[in-house]
């Protein structure tokens, strides 16, 4: 009980210590940061999906070029990838909440104006400002997640998580779908659909404003990028890139899936497909939440990536011999159980090699180098779909492509077999976290 007399109180809240003993999750935390957490991660996490899926698919209706497409996924993941390691490192210093509210509120104004764009390359520059502010938003929101946690709980807060954000997910997702549905062309169907998205962006901002932040320690001192961490931790060091690697190869099917899907599924039935990915990492994610903390970090990112080799294989078929919506959900299916596992896997990784106060750096260092590497893949299989023809036929470009893809994603999912269970550098204990309360 000798811990009740470290708790100052003020008139406005009350600050919980919590030790590691106590430090059982968010399940122990007030009321109220549990709900503001919660919220945060089901509109964010809905409205990012919606908005990454809807606008490769409206480049497609606008009839972008694959150079275009290429650049529009490639300059999005550089930009949000990239502009990490800044922002990032900006959130331990000032806080998490200022930079998830930028973050949120540059997304959904952003995603306003993209129904009212008709220029592909007027839409590749709004996709860069759009990726600008999930920049601002993703390591403060992801660092949060590592404040309220240590390495026992981590990845069990973070599926959960997980799962609120899939379930919104899904629901955002049908209502969307059906709600486009109703207008009477495809332009107002893009349109409503997009404008949904950008005031779940908004309301998602307005609720992180009001966040009780947790008190943990904070940079002190201003300092210029650096691969520090890159150069004194080889156990993140080997992760980072592995990481990339796998990402190069995941990068280069992301200017053709669109293509495919836009051409053999409608809105209302794409929505259906990536419904059935989000119910299907729910399912896993719920199946294994009682036993995720004690699965190796490792293993959770090798299962997470060696099946999505069959996404690519997938979408190769239905352009030869099934060109319809269901058959494609296929691989919605497998890469919904396998992302529930890499998600979890690669944000606990981050975190546990994290230094207490470097949370946000390591998670902006380790996202500029995906960033890098999958806009230069992104960037090259755009140019080669744009200019390369198989028999001058551009479908069979495409289904070769695919395949090729499907095999590199394959053999780049056994790096993981040889990366390490994480380690920090930090060499000091850590200090409690103070967790403020509003009873």
């Amino acid at each position: 009980m000798e811990w009740l007399l470290n708790i100052p109180v003020t008139k406005m809240t009350e600050t919980v210590l919590v030790t590691e003993e106590n430090q059982n999750g968010i399940d122990k935390q007030p009321l109220r940061i549990k709900i503001q957490i919660y919220m945060i991660a089901a509109i964010s996490n809905a409205a990012n999906f919606i908005a990454r899926t809807f606008t490769g698919l409206y480049a497609v209706f606008i009839e972008s070029s694959t150079t275009a497409l290429s650049l529009i996924t490639s300059l999005r993941n550089l930009v949000e990838q990239a502009f990490q390691s800044t922002l990032g490192r900006i959130s331990d210093r000032i806080g998490r909440k200022i930079m998830m509210f930028i973050g949120l509120l540059i997304s959904g104004i952003s995603i306003a104006l993209f129904p009212f764009i008709k220029n592909q390359w007027v839409l590749v520059i709004g996709v860069v400002v759009l990726s600008v502010g999930f920049a601002s938003f993703f390591p403060s929101f992801n660092a949060l997640q590592g404040d309220l946690t240590n390495k026992k709980n981590r990845a069990g807060l973070i599926g959960f998580i997980t799962i609120i954000g899939a379930i919104a997910t899904t629901v955002a997702l049908l209502i969307v779908g059906f709600v486009g549905d109703t207008g009477d062309s495809e332009r107002i169907e893009f349109i409503i659909i997009l404008e949904i998205t950008a005031g779940l962006f908004i309301v998602a901002g307005i609720i992180s404003i009001l966040l009780v932040e947790p008190q943990t320690k904070k940079l002190k001192k201003r300092s210029v990028f650096t691969f520090k961490p890159i150069k004194e931790n080889p156990t993140f060091r080997k992760f980072v890139i592995v990481n990339s690697i796998m990402n190069f190869f995941m990068a280069l099917g992301w200017p053709l899936f669109p293509i495919v899907r836009g051409e053999f599924a409608s809105n209302l039935e794409n929505t259906w497909i990536w419904a059935i990915f989000s119910i299907c990492q729910i399912i896993m994610l719920i199946v294994t939440r009682p036993i995720i903390n004690k699965i190796g970090r490792k293993w959770l990112l090798f299962i997470g990536r060696v099946g999505l080799f069959f996404v690519p294989v997938n979408l190769a078929i239905a352009i030869i011999w099934v060109p319809t919506w269901w058959f494609m959900s296929l691989s919605s299916i497998i890469s919904g159980l396998c992302n529930a596992f890499y998600f979890v896997g690669q944000n606990s990784y981050i975190l546990d090699c994290a230094p207490e106060a470097e949370k946000g750096t390591y998670t902006g260092i380790h996202n500029l180098f995906i960033g890098v590497v999958t806009f230069i893949a992104s960037l090259i299989m755009g140019i080669i779909a744009d200019h390369v023809r198989i028999m001058n036929d551009e479908w069979l470009t495409i289904y070769v492509l695919l395949w090729i893809i499907a095999g590199g994603r394959l053999i780049a999912s056994m790096g993981y077999l040889f990366i390490n269970e994480p380690k920090t550098t930090e060499k000091v204990e850590e200090l409690p976290l103070m967790i403020p309360s509003t009873k």
